[in-house]
């Protein structure tokens, strides 16, 4: 009776998904690969000889019991054996992303964390002995603490799972195609039917290229993660069949990732954290699959190693007067999110190229201060650049060149803002500082009126500075007029310097 209910079961699951598999029997734990550690994010070579995984938490790794995951490698010989550390591993994390068919690459992601953001990224490694690079993906972008993820059997695809902006939750399913000229295309995201506002992981695509299996945790089902199954419809990559969900062979009230399997195996394996050794261990199933493999008729193309190559400014920051190295940090935000880097001890900051002009804030403790573009051009040039900031010392007048006004009127020219906020910024963050404001213009026209309008130039930037925050009693100025030069009036060109704001940095 019992084994009738099994095979309903079966019949059931592969009518609902089209699943060419069917289990048998019970999981069973790897024992010579789990420890009290946590196991996960596996890799099942496709001649079933080698079961890569990442092992985190665990003193033998690279980075103590501290490190968040090193890749361990176990091969099979009538059993597994047990599992060594890979010498790709550094005290980051890494998790096995699988070998390329051609057997000349082994791909792994690398998560890093630096200056309060995630980063990720694929990395290869060459079989022949050759060092490591990072594999170039166009708008490759991950944010999550974890990267998972595996290529295709025939190395076309390479199945990602992400976290960014492009994303219907927090780690979505994405995919890579393998162009004709060997490069990857960038990821695309697979859509809201198998991803949702919560985490899919681990993704892995049988050999047929068709059939999807990931864990979500926003789908509902056994426990806190369930694996599942779905089906492309469509060469969109956006089609898919309603996810469903594997049953309780697989699932259980713990959480379960990281399903793998090839036709030709066996077993099928998985990670579980029901009645685990540790954190999670992994598992395998008995199974059969009727699984084909894709046929293709067009020329097989292998991965070309094109490492990604990062192109860098080199910004000088420096005192304004002195002009001597300070020590500060320069940030950008993109796509919403705030990249930071930092001088080092020459007061030096190394900017990676990004592919597009960036509007950058320098900024020092005890400094105004300033925003530059740095275009495509001054990548490409190959010159260092020099940003000059203004400290803010006692008695030091601070010119803002670009709070401009259209001509004869206090009213602000498009832009001045940016200028203006700067100066907020700095009062909130010097709460000690107040500022004496002077007006000028140059010496064309009456002299009465050209002092009335600098005057009501230096109204017209308190009232914007108070409008942001910064207490009135802060907030001190006069204006001169013309009797202030600090270039010739005899041709616009320098009379222009003459048409400005400055503050003076006072203190009690």
């Amino acid at each position: 009776m019992i084994r009738n209910i099994v095979f309903t079961f079966l019949l059931v699951v592969s009518f609902l998904c089209g699943a060419q598999v069917q289990f048998f029997g019970s999981p069973e734990s790897l024992k010579p690969l789990n420890t009290p550690s946590s196991e996960n994010y596996i890799f099942l070579d496709f001649d079933n000889s080698q079961l890569y995984f990442s092992r985190a938490h665990f003193a033998g790794n690279k980075g103590g019991s501290k490190d968040k995951g090193d890749i361990w490698v176990s091969a099979y010989d009538s059993a597994w054996a047990t599992a060594s550390n890979m010498s790709l591993n550094d005290d980051q994390f890494t998790a096995p992303a699988g070998l390329t068919p051609d057997g000349r690459y082994f791909l792994f992601h690398k998560v890093w964390f630096s200056v309060g953001m995630h980063y990720g990224g694929v990395f290869a490694k060459p079989l022949d002995g050759g060092e490591v690079f990072q594999v170039d993906i166009p708008f490759f972008k991950n944010r999550s603490p974890i990267q998972t993820g595996t290529i295709s059997a025939d190395g076309r695809y390479l199945l990602l799972s992400l976290e960014n902006n492009l994303g219907y939750g927090v780690d979505d399913l994405f995919m890579c195609r393998l162009q004709p000229d060997g490069s990857w295309s960038a990821p695309k995201n697979l859509g809201n039917v198998v991803n949702t506002a919560l985490q899919e992981l681990t993704p892995f695509l049988a050999e047929d290229n068709k059939t999807l299996y990931f864990a979500s945790n926003g789908l509902g089902g056994q426990g806190s993660f369930d694996i599942f199954q779905s089906r492309r419809l469509d060469d969109t990559w956006q089609n898919w069949s309603s996810p469903v969900n594997l049953g309780s062979a697989v699932n259980t009230p713990g959480a379960e990732t990281s399903f793998a399997f090839s036709s030709d195996s066996d077993y099928a394996y998985f990670v579980s954290t029901q009645n685990s050794d540790g954190y999670g261990d992994i598992k395998r199933i008995r199974i059969t699959s009727d699984i084909v493999a894709e046929v293709r008729n067009d020329t097989v193309v292998s991965m070309v190693a094109t490492a990604e190559v990062e192109v860098f400014l080199t910004v000088y920051l420096l005192d304004k007067i002195s002009e001597a190295p300070i020590q500060g940090t320069g940030q950008v935000v993109l796509e919403g999110d705030t990249s930071l880097y930092s001088t080092n001890g020459k007061g030096e900051i190394q900017i990676p190229d990004l592919g597009q002009p960036l509007n950058f804030e320098f900024k020092a403790d005890g400094y105004l201060s300033s925003k530059r573009i740095l275009s495509r051009d001054d990548f490409a040039s190959g010159v260092s650049a020099k940003v000059l900031l203004d400290p803010l010392s006692t008695g030091n007048t601070i010119t803002l060149e670009h709070v401009l006004f259209y001509r004869g009127t206090a009213n602000f020219v498009e832009g001045s803002e940016e200028e203006l906020d700067l100066v907020v910024e700095m009062m909130n963050e010097n709460p000690e500082v107040k500022i004496f404001l002077k007006g000028h213009t140059d010496n064309v026209g009456n002299e009465q009126l050209n002092v009335y309008l600098s005057k009501e130039r230096v109204i017209a930037v308190t009232e914007y500075l108070v409008s942001r925050g910064i207490a009135a009693g802060r907030i001190s100025g006069e204006g001169y007029g013309g009797s202030q030069p600090v270039a010739s009036n005899a041709d616009e060109a320098s009379r222009k310097l003459n048409r400005r704001v400055e503050f003076e940095v006072v203190r009690d």
